[in-house]
């Protein structure tokens, strides 16, 4: 899970730092409010954790030793059955239909399990996230700490969990020239 956490984390650092410098304005930009010093800090780090096509690569490589996807699935089984209230349905059912296809794609993958490397590796990050959050609802449901995180758990599975994208099984031809 390394390089998915790599992969999510830093790709979103550079969204978020960006956004909190958009709702500054103008000061945002301006270098002694330090806002901009964080926005360099947050681009450089798809970049020197890996970016995002090597992670992805990386997380292929990773699943593939020897039992990495059954401790991922155990995983991912872990987190959905500790969401035990029916308002987390959704969201749990949009990461385990994202995890599935992304499975599924790689078993039936060939060449282009390469070309897709970056739509799976995104996919079980983002589902990993969702599962997180989830189990993370659940607790706070159970302690009476609130509905906040059954918010986030909801809105984040809404934001487009599986990027598998199935015409990159399109370039095995192209592949196998």
């Amino acid at each position: 899970m390394t390089p998915l956490a790599k992969l999510a984390t830093g790709k979103q650092a550079v969204a978020v730092a960006s956004e909190a410098l958009e709702c500054f304005g103008g000061a945002g930009y301006v270098e002694d409010t330090g806002l901009p010093h964080l926005l360099r800090d947050a681009q450089v780090l798809p970049i020197w954790e890996g970016t995002t096509n090597v992670l992805a690569l990386e997380a292929l490589r990773a699943l593939a030793t020897d039992g990495a996807a059954e401790a991922l699935a155990a995983e991912v089984r872990a987190l959905a059955a500790q969401a035990t209230d029916a308002a987390l349905r959704p969201p749990v059912d949009v990461a385990l239909r994202a995890v599935e296809h992304a499975r599924s794609f790689l078993a039936a993958a060939g060449p282009a399990r390469e070309a897709g490397a970056r739509g799976v590796a995104l996919t079980l990050a983002r589902a990993l996230e969702v599962l997180l959050v989830a189990a993370h609802a659940q607790w706070c449901l159970s302690s009476g700490r609130g509905r906040r995180a059954l918010a986030a758990a909801r809105a984040l599975a809404r934001r487009g969990v599986d990027l598998v994208d199935d015409a990159t099984g399109d370039a095995d031809a192209l592949l196998s020239e």
